[in-house]
């Protein structure tokens, strides 16, 4: 049986107020308006007044329902706990439900505990701790919770919710997950309405897959609708054995491409490959990349790294998921065993091969190196074979001498122990001139010529020339010859072309103008 009626009348008997707590906010009176409850047990001498029974109570735009209550009339302040089946709808949007209750009237505090459950149109939060700020419309949890929409749950040991923006909070080990990726971060944003994280610490992103996709920030935003992410501090992208950094970061989880944009470096962890540059492009579905602005390549080597500047680098896999590096236009590279420049250059992992096209040059053991076409097979940080192909020619300056050592043919193959040339194979129109020595001092010019030819050499000196054909050739006397005229056909000598040091593949390097078949150099050092 209702109560509501005999109670107005033992509140009358009693020379009460009428059944509402009255609380002052200034010269304004708050009301809590108890408008049903089974039975009452009104409280004397500073005791709270105890309702119990399908409590039902209104205070302004606040509905509250539990099953029983204790009302505190205080001189200062007045507030309620209310016990069981706790139901709150606020604003007709806002709705709550816990064990217990605390309401504060006059500061509008809402205190929920136990199986507290906040719910609008977007979201629905649960947590054993809630406070309500009814004035600002903010929902507090401070002892884990998690808050859930129509597209991700999201936990933390903290958080806030703004029920009017529509926007939450999250701090602590928070986690966010989705159907595409998983969140953990030190600090989130989040708005429920556009479900656009926004990245306010520490944060790592797992995509959901066998391919290792993970993003890292620590300060940024996603649109988990249309999954693109845009970051701007300490960032970093993994996918496969390939890793990433750079200032700012546009990735679109969709199409999988990826755009990095200032302090660019992708790593290869694999094969030992680092690329670097101001601007990059990832694409995920196909798995290439290409960097450009300031490209470099960098071959890690046990011993020794090999760079490699060019303008564009090009990164990605055949179908036997071997990695290829293509480099284009004014490529130099530079290791202390190894220097080079080309137009265009392709590196196969499979078989450690570098191949440079487009007018190639090398240095390698003391000598330069041209054909139409230069392949380099590498190990280990090492070259262990060179493949000149088509008009190939090799070349060594005897100290600081106007007299070159010469091996010229068709195709040549050079083979190389701990990084020095040891043996020298022409394939083809062979012509040598060199300069034998006896204990160090210049005899003579050998010249000679045959289809193929072997020729040794020990710490960078020709030490032996064997012919595989009969050779035509003849050996003369220094002073009956020119040196500077001792030149096979289509010599050049190209020394200050050649990087001396990492930093010097970033410089531009002139091409001299030819006279009488030969470069002319000016102010060579």
């Amino acid at each position: 049986m209702r109560v509501v009626f005999w109670v107005g009348i033992i509140c009358i008997v009693w020379g009460l107020l009428p059944l509402q707590s009255v609380v002052a906010q200034g010269n304004k009176k708050a009301q809590v308006k108890i408008v049903n409850a089974d039975s009452l047990h009104v409280g004397t001498e500073g005791k709270p007044s105890r309702f119990v029974g399908n409590v039902h109570m209104t205070h302004e735009n606040t509905l509250m329902w539990c099953d029983s209550l204790y009302q505190y009339d205080l001189p200062d302040s007045s507030y309620l706990e209310a016990f069981g089946h706790v139901r709150v709808i606020k604003n007709d949007s806002i709705r709550m439900s816990g064990d217990y209750m605390y309401y504060d009237a006059n500061k509008k505090l809402i205190q929920v505990r136990r199986n507290v459950v906040l719910k609008d149109p977007q979201i629905t939060l649960t947590t054993n701790y809630l406070d309500y700020d009814g004035l600002f419309d903010i929902g507090y949890y401070f002892n884990w919770g998690r808050l859930k929409d129509s597209t991700n749950t999201l936990d933390s040991k903290k958080g806030n919710y703004f029920t009017q923006t529509k926007m939450a909070f999250f701090k602590d080990s928070v986690k966010v997950v989705s159907p595409d990726y998983t969140i953990y971060s030190d600090t989130l944003k989040y708005n429920t309405e556009t479900k656009i994280v926004s990245i306010l610490g520490p944060t790592n992103i797992y995509g959901k897959g066998d391919d290792n996709n993970t993003l890292y920030s620590e300060d940024g935003w996603y649109d988990s609708q249309l999954g693109h992410a845009e970051l701007y501090k300490n960032n970093r992208i993994t996918h496969l054995s390939y890793g990433g950094v750079a200032d700012t970061m546009v990735i679109d989880s969709i199409t999988g491409m990826a755009n990095l944009y200032q302090n660019v470096t992708l790593v290869d962890t694999i094969n030992d490959v680092i690329v670097k540059g101001e601007y990059a492009q990832m694409d995920r579905e196909r798995n290439r990349a290409f960097v450009t602005d300031s490209a470099l390549l960098i071959m890690v080597g046990k011993q020794d790294s090999l760079f490699l500047h060019a303008d564009t680098l090009f990164m990605d896999q055949d179908s036997a998921k071997n990695q290829i590096v293509r480099a284009y236009y004014k490529v130099k590279f530079y290791s202390q065993d190894m220097q080079g420049l080309c137009d265009s250059m392709v590196y196969l992992s499979v078989d450690s091969t570098i191949t440079l096209f487009n007018e190639p040059v090398t240095w390698a053991s003391g000598n330069q190196m041209t054909a139409e076409k230069i392949t380099l097979l590498t190990g280990d940080g090492k070259i262990k074979e060179f493949y000149l192909n088509t008009k190939a020619f090799m070349v060594a300056r005897r100290e600081e001498t106007e007299m070159y050592d010469q091996i010229k043919g068709r195709n040549m193959t050079g083979y190389f122990k701990d990084n020095e040339l040891y043996m020298v194979y022409v394939n083809g129109n062979g012509e040598t001139i060199y300069f034998p020595d006896d204990k160090g001092a210049i005899i003579g010019i050998n010249t000679a010529t045959s289809s193929n030819i072997r020729i040794m050499i020990d710490k960078r000196k020709v030490t032996d020339i064997i012919f595989m054909n009969k050779p035509d050739g003849e050996l003369n006397p220094l002073f009956l010859a020119d040196p500077e005229e001792a030149r096979l056909k289509d010599f050049r000598w190209l020394k200050y072309m050649q990087p001396l040091n990492k930093y010097d593949i970033f410089k531009e390097t002139p091409i001299e103008p030819i006279e009488n078949g030969e470069l002319k150099i000016e102010n060579e050092e």
